[in-house]
């Protein structure tokens, strides 16, 4: 049968997702990185006290991420990234009014980690692993350079306004764009191909039926696995460790990479208005290296191992964080560290893909959900033992020392990923077809 030359609407979703998530992260989890040393200031907080909020976002969003799992798979992809634009949105906006310790904390655990962690990519994501199969990983990953597009483009901007007009300014501004851009995307989201009479990937429908092979045999009996069934396997449990061992790096170097790089620059004698003001060009570059990186991982991931990959980018990860550590402040070793940093960070949406790859479309967002409570949990506190540390001690040191260790454990995990073993009533049905 002659395919359709139009483009597919897979791509569509892709594009908004890709829109929403380059907001989500240039704003706050690229660009809000740039607040914390300002607020400090203003408000007369200490590192680890402004970590306190991402901690107990983190903690909130391991709570309601199996039952925001369960909303998105019961009422769609479209109802919650509009739900998480208005109230990230509307979270900004009152932000940029607050003025104690009380406030910054009711609306960035209340309002900000609501919006942005029961929306965006997690809505989006379960959208895409709905609409293709074949090309999951480059879906997802082009859909994960968000990070890096809103990173390279937006949080510079961030930083802009955060120095010329106030981090109060910047934040109102950026409550509106979210609000102004997100809320109308989320109309485009449709929940899946079949809604549209389509197929995953773009496939046309075939004329009579098709040869199936065992790949494509194990492909279609994966994509009836409950989230029951899926959490009876190791495999689902062995990834929950090994995507979180690696989000407890990222959790701390997402939300103070600024602090890190101000700390190492001025290691070579540089004050501290100007590393901050390089922090932000540095920032700038982790999110360049990330989009560019992406969707080239995601591209790979369709053709090797995904749980080896990423294995191999967690050591890459390792090795990063062992260039920060003597804080000579050579520009030459931060940009090498930084963009070995953004590989690591770059394998993100590889996990999503294996997911979808072990136990198929049907229960996809409950089974995300479900691996944000342990995975939340798990690095819900690093930023603020980092920034505990670092009030301590005035160095980053002793921090990025065990993080780097992590790193190396999530790789060994992630090389030994075991695929699932179909469940016997799958097997079975398969039989008697």
């Amino acid at each position: 049968m002659k395919r359709s030359t139009s483009i597919f609407y897979g791509w569509w979703i892709v594009a908004v997702s890709l829109l929403a998530d380059a907001l989500k992260h240039g704003t706050f989890n690229r660009g809000f990185t740039l607040y914390i040393l300002p607020i400090r200031s203003e408000l007369g907080l200490g590192v680890a006290t402004i970590s306190l909020a991402e901690m107990l976002g983190r903690m909130e969003g391991g709570v309601l991420g199996p039952v925001m799992g369960y909303l998105t798979d019961r009422y769609g992809p479209r109802v919650m990234l509009a739900f998480g634009g208005i109230m990230s949105g509307l979270g900004f906006i009152l932000l940029s009014f607050t003025g104690s310790l009380l406030s910054f904390m009711l609306i960035f655990v209340g309002m900000l980690s609501v919006g942005f962690r029961s929306g965006y990519n997690n809505a989006t994501l379960p959208a895409v692993n709905q609409w293709f199969r074949r090309k999951r990983s480059l879906a997802m990953s082009i859909v994960a350079a968000g990070n890096g597009l809103g990173g390279a483009t937006l949080a510079p901007l961030v930083g802009l306004m955060v120095f010329s007009l106030g981090w109060r300014t910047a934040a109102l501004l950026s409550g509106l764009a979210i609000l102004a851009v997100v809320v109308p995307l989320s109309r485009l989201i449709r929940p899946s191909p079949e809604s549209m009479g389509l197929l995953p990937d773009g496939d046309p429908h075939p004329a009579e039926p098709v040869a199936q092979t065992p790949a494509t045999i194990y492909r279609d009996m994966a994509a009836d696995f409950t989230a029951s069934e899926a959490m009876h396997t190791w495999s689902y449990w062995l990834l929950i460790v090994a995507t979180g061992l690696r989000n407890v790096v990222h959790a701390g170097m997402s939300f103070l990479i600024a602090p890190v790089v101000v700390w190492f620059l001025q290691g070579g004698g540089r004050g501290e208005a100007e590393s901050l003001r390089m922090a932000a060009y540095f920032v700038g570059l982790l999110s360049l290296g990330t989009f560019v990186l992406t969707p080239m991982l995601g591209w790979m991931g369709d053709r090797i191992s995904k749980p080896r990959l990423c294995a191999v980018c967690m050591a890459i990860g390792a090795l990063s964080m062992t260039l920060f550590l003597n804080r000579s402040g050579d520009i030459r070793q931060l940009v090498l560290g930084v963009l070995l940093l953004a590989v690591a960070e770059s394998a993100n949406p590889l996990n999503w893909a294996i997911m979808g790859d072990f136990f198929g479309r049907r229960s996809f967002a409950t089974l995300r959900g479900w691996q944000h409570l342990p995975d939340q949990f798990m690095s819900m506190s690093t930023p603020v033992w980092m920034g505990w540390i670092f009030d301590h001690t005035g160095s980053y040191y002793w921090s990025l020392l065990p993080l780097a260790a992590v790193y190396g454990l999530s790789a060994c995990v992630y090389w030994f990923l075991p695929r699932p073993n179909i469940p016997d009533r799958l097997r079975k049905s398969s039989e008697l077809g």
